[in-house]
């Protein structure tokens, strides 16, 4: 034990002196050295003096020897030395354990803090009580908390016991002492005979014969010794050059007449040539051997001569020691089993020494330049090669030993069944062949060995990632390329060229000495990369595995940048609430989205890349209630939900196009548009009973960025309820456009930063007068192919559906049109024409003006239109007006408010025909009133005021003269007339000569076009301007005049404004049917 000093005890365990120059206690010897012999002659018996014994002074200093001993016996007891090392408080184990648990117990609850417990589905009650929580999770948690409780309660058991132990620990460090010193008087004793064994062994060199001196006189004197037998050899004579030449020629022939008779040469032997005496069998590779013969006796042996190795590097034989053993083994060995066994005993010694050499050039190569990346173990014959040793997994060898080559041989051993140098190849911890390593018998290289393995495994490893990526849609359509160069010797030769995309490339090769995978490319692509190594996967997974997402980020990262700065803004996932993963289809290795200030806040575009392809994505954020306004998108909303996800784009850039500005621009008009054309189709794909094409899986950007049209069918009759625009009274619904409607993408309009959307129709039939009439201050209405088609203009931004207003704008555009056939039906002149506005001429010589303006009542573009709340609704969302202003030269201006509420009224007078015929019928009338509207001053009693109570209905009135007439169009003997009649009703005070006057003039009179009826006056519809002459002439009689009592009241005359010569002024009373007019 440590600390503890050896002490000589004797049998009885007392304490007895020290040993032979040993110390007592760490004190020094009491015997000094002039003491030794006297000691050892003690303990040894008598002592010797030049032969003689002197046993008088034995005996002296034997009873000395005791005196000093009695004087320096210990009297006190002896102390053991008291070992401590090792020892430590039993507190320190206490405070060490309770904080393990401390601390292993917090980190078990944080862990099942994670485990989310499903709530409890109240299951029956077990004999009275609650079942509880029987979920998996709930149950895994209560048996992690269980295990760890049993784990530390034997822990702290164990803590008990040595506590308990710990009260005899005085008891037990006294039988620790007590143990050490009896280990050290063992190791001491056995120290001992060691050493005494060591000595006797080293005696054996000192000893000497003793000299035999009469042998050496003998020869000294006579020069010879006559005891040695004398055999009387005879030394030979030497042999002259032409008796060499003969003696060669002999051994030659006789060795070439045993090998070709007498001798079985084995087949590895039967390479060889016979000169100079001997025979020099070759086997290439290995070795050549001579041997010659000693007799001519075809029974006698072979002798070995002489052996050359025949690889390098390699060295000769040393003559002396090792080659005579050598030597005298061969002819052993020939002499015992002949040609066989010393080919057996020759071959095997070279593939020993073949297998040294490889093992010597091996240990030379991880001093040198293989440092840390070789671990070499040579076993018996058979050296072990792991390279690469620093990855991770399964780890790589090569073992290099013999093969027997007697069963399961490969085609590529050289000599069937000899045993020869072979290989076992484990590539990542899996055995495989070894015949396509390159190994050269003959000229001995580890380090051309070693490449040419890790040139083959680095082949498989890139040819296997090679075809993993072949098999991706992306490389076999060749739209990117994917090129492999493998070498079966040089490892520097082995990469792997891969097209990230169409600008950007990848070279994959692996590091010959550390194995591990080196990726170049762009630098900053391989930034990002830098410390994604999984340890954890297998080389190919990893090639593989950094491959993939090196391409995905690329590619997304190309598009980020390229058109970051043409508006295409990326959006974090986590802002927009979206799992990709749940969104797109597996396989998505990356994902970026993307919108811009354009678009509409519902849509955003999404770019996904992963090894089957890259592809562009439109993602419709389904708006809530909430998220119902506002046409962009804005940071930090999350009023979506069930989002939807569709391919517009099956690259991310075409494969024929380089990613410069002019190609990211195109990419972000092509999006714009494709958002645009996808929301609509969006659109009609909710709409029942509604058919478009493409559908919306074809419905894809073309190959140079062009956005496709969009054809739908049309009908406003099978419209849903809630689209069909309520139309005004009259106007005909009859379809006047071919079924299909093409919805085009038009371009970014600059001055309102919003999409250009492009409705195209055809008409049934051809107008040719549509074009000159379309108003070109109108954009939103184009006539197309000399009034064969039209295009509607709408203005929105990418991704708000225009649907719904553009039905609404179809129909309007019907409306549009039938109002112009009733025009040119009536004979009128339509001068021009857009979807607000019918601007037209009429009456004689179309001398007066008008138009016609159409409004629609309901939702705007800019406003969101549900499509379930608009179908779950029967009242249209959607209704025309239509409303008519004239010049102020035109004599309709009086009933300009009646015949616009006439346009919009249901009944059988109202609509476009009957107010386009009531402009005819009115004509006459309204341009004789004019005529004697201006003829009156404020000075004239016959100052007039007209009321026109519907375009039919008026009422003359002279204030003056207290006279009202009723004037209405009304069928008279089946001719439509005007009829004028006395509406001054029963109270005719104070004008009997005005009423006798017109009942002579008016009622009981005729005249050009009209005729009295006694109680009034009709006149036809082109002559009551006549009428109306003379009845103002009438009533404009300078004989005529009031009652004096009437005009003695001028209150009872109203006070009306002061309007003379003027008709461009019509103050009118609106929310009526009836409209006064004073002139």
């Amino acid at each position: 034990m440590p600390g503890v000093v050896m002490d000589n005890v004797n049998v009885e365990g007392s304490v007895g002196r020290p040993g032979l120059n040993e110390a007592r206690n760490g004190a020094p010897n009491v015997f000094n050295n002039s003491d030794k012999s006297v000691h050892l002659s003690g303990m040894n018996g008598s002592v010797y003096v030049n032969g003689a014994s002197s046993g008088t002074a034995s005996n002296q200093h034997s009873r000395t020897l005791a005196d000093k001993a009695v004087e320096i016996m210990p009297t006190a007891p002896f102390k053991l030395p008291h070992i401590t090392q090792g020892f430590f408080p039993f507190g320190t184990l206490v405070n060490r354990s309770v904080q393990e648990c401390w601390n292993e117990l917090s980190e078990l609850i944080t862990e099942l803090a994670t485990i989310q417990v499903p709530a409890s589905g109240g299951s029956m009650p077990i004999n009275g009580k609650p079942a509880g929580n029987q979920s998996s999770e709930n149950v895994h948690k209560k048996l992690r908390l269980l295990d760890f409780a049993h784990a530390k309660r034997a822990e702290f058991i164990k803590l008990l016991v040595l506590s308990q132990w710990s009260r005899q620990a005085a008891d037990v460090s006294r039988l620790i002492d007590i143990q050490g010193f009896i280990r050290t008087r063992h190791q001491s004793y056995d120290a001992a005979l060691q050493y005494v064994g060591e000595v006797k062994r080293d005696l054996v060199r000192a000893q000497v014969a003793n000299p035999d001196l009469k042998t050496a006189v003998e020869v000294l004197s006579k020069g010879r010794v006559a005891s040695l037998p004398d055999l009387g050899y005879k030394p030979p004579k030497p042999l002259t050059a032409r008796a060499t030449l003969k003696k060669l020629l002999k051994l030659n022939r006789i060795i070439s007449v045993r090998l070709a008779l007498h001798d079985s040469v084995p087949p590895p032997l039967r390479n060889y040539r016979v000169h100079d005496g001997r025979v020099t069998f070759t086997i290439s590779g290995e070795f050549e051997l001579d041997l010659s013969v000693a007799e001519e006796s075809k029974e006698s042996q072979f002798f070995f001569v002489d052996i050359r190795f025949l690889f390098s590097p390699s060295s000769p034989i040393p003559k002396g020691r090792i080659f005579n053993e050598l030597d005298g083994k061969i002819n052993d060995l020939l002499r015992d089993d002949g040609l066989m066994g010393c080919f057996q005993f020759l071959h095997g010694l070279v593939l020993t020494n073949k297998i040294n050499i490889l093992c010597r050039q091996a240990v030379d190569l991880s001093r040198g330049l293989w440092a840390d990346a070789l671990r070499i173990e040579l076993l018996h014959r058979t050296l072990v090669v792991q390279y690469w040793p620093q990855r991770s997994g399964p780890k790589s060898w090569l073992e290099i030993g013999v093969k027997s080559g007697q069963h399961g041989g490969s085609s590529s051993d050289p000599k069937p069944g000899i045993s020869h140098l072979g290989f076992r190849w484990m590539r990542d911890g899996q055995q495989v062949s070894s015949d396509a390593i390159r190994f050269n018998s003959d000229d001995l290289s580890m380090e051309l060995i070693l490449r040419s393995v890790i040139a083959l495994h680095t082949s498989h490893l890139l040819s296997a990632a090679f075809n993993t990526l072949k098999k991706h849609i992306l490389f076999s359509n060749h739209t990117l390329s994917l090129q492999g160069q493998l070498s079966p010797t040089e490892p520097g030769d082995c990469r792997l060229d891969v097209q990230l995309t169409a600008s950007r490339s990848l070279r994959v090769s692996i590091e010959p000495m550390s194995g591990f995978i080196t990726l170049c490319g762009t630098p900053h692509m391989l930034e990002r990369l830098d410390g994604d190594r999984a340890f954890y996967k297998s080389s190919i997974e990893e090639i593989l595995s950094r491959v993939t997402r090196l391409r995905c980020i690329t590619a997304v990262d190309e598009i980020d940048s390229g058109t970051k700065a043409l508006g295409l803004e990326p959006v974090n996932q986590r802002v927009l609430g979206l799992d990709p993963r749940k969104l797109f289809p597996p396989g998505v290795m990356r994902t970026a989205f993307f919108t811009h200030r354009l678009w509409n806040r519902h849509w955003v575009a999404a770019a996904t890349s992963s090894m089957d392809g890259d592809r562009w994505w439109v993602v419709q954020l389904r708006p809530t209630e909430a998220a119902k306004t506002g046409p962009f998108y804005s940071i930090g909303d999350h009023s979506m939900s069930v989002p939807r996800a569709h391919v517009v784009s099956e690259t991310l850039v075409p494969s024929q196009r380089r990613l410069n500005y002019t190609t990211c621009a195109e990419l972000v008009h092509g999006l714009t548009g494709i958002l645009a054309i996808h929301a609509n189709a969006r659109y009609l794909a909710d709409l029942p009973t509604m058919h478009f094409w493409p559908s919306l899986k074809e419905l894809q950007l073309e190959a140079d960025l062009t956005v496709p049209d969009l054809i739908f069918n049309y009908s406003s009759s099978t419209l849903p309820s809630a689209f069909r625009v309520t139309l005004p009274f009259g106007v005909k619904k009859q379809s006047q456009f071919k079924e299909m409607i093409r919805l085009a993408f038009h371009g970014i309009d600059n001055q309102s930063h919003s999409v250009i959307m492009m409705a195209h129709g055809t008409l049934k039939t051809r107008i040719k007068s549509l074009v000159p009439l379309v108003s070109k201050m109108d954009p939103s209405l184009i006539i197309e192919d000399k009034g064969a088609g039209f295009a509607l203009r709408l203005l929105v931004p990418a991704g708000h559906s225009i649907i719904a207003c553009l039905f609404e704008l179809l129909q309007r555009l019907e409306c549009v049109l039938s109002i112009l056939q009733s025009l040119i039906r009536k004979g009128m002149e339509p001068r021009s024409l857009s979807l607000k506005r019918i601007d037209f001429a009429y009456g004689p010589e179309n001398k007066f003006s008008a138009f016609f303006d159409i409004s629609a009542e309901g939702p705007s573009l800019s406003d969101y239109v549900d499509v379930a709340d608009a179908i779950s609704k029967t009242k249209p969302l959607f209704q025309l007006k239509l409303g008519i202003k004239f010049e102020s030269s035109s004599p309709h201006r009086r009933i300009q408010e009646p015949l616009s509420v006439a346009l919009n009224q249901r009944f059988a007078d109202a609509g476009v025909e009957s107010t386009l015929q009531l402009l005819a019928t009115t004509l006459p009338l309204l341009r004789s009133l004019d005529q004697i509207t201006p003829q009156s001053n404020q000075t004239d009693l016959s100052i007039v005021q007209i009321i026109a109570r519907k375009p039919t209905v008026y009422m003359i009135h002279y204030p003056r003269l207290r006279s009202r007439f009723h004037l209405s169009a009304v069928m008279h003997q089946d001719h439509l007339v005007w009829m004028l009649r006395d509406a001054n009703g029963m109270d005719q005070s104070g004008r009997g000569q005005i009423a006798a006057f017109i009942q002579e003039k008016i009622y009981q009179s005729k005249g050009d076009g009209w005729n009295g009826l006694g109680d009034g006056a009709v006149a036809s519809i082109n002559k009551v301007g006549n009428l109306i002459l003379q009845l103002h002439e009438c009533l404009n009689a300078p004989h005529l005049q009031l009652d004096r009592e009437v005009e003695a009241k001028p209150e009872l005359i109203p006070k009306q404004l002061h309007i003379q010569g003027s008709t461009s002024t019509a103050p009118q009373v609106r929310g009526n049917t009836d409209v006064i007019t004073i002139d």
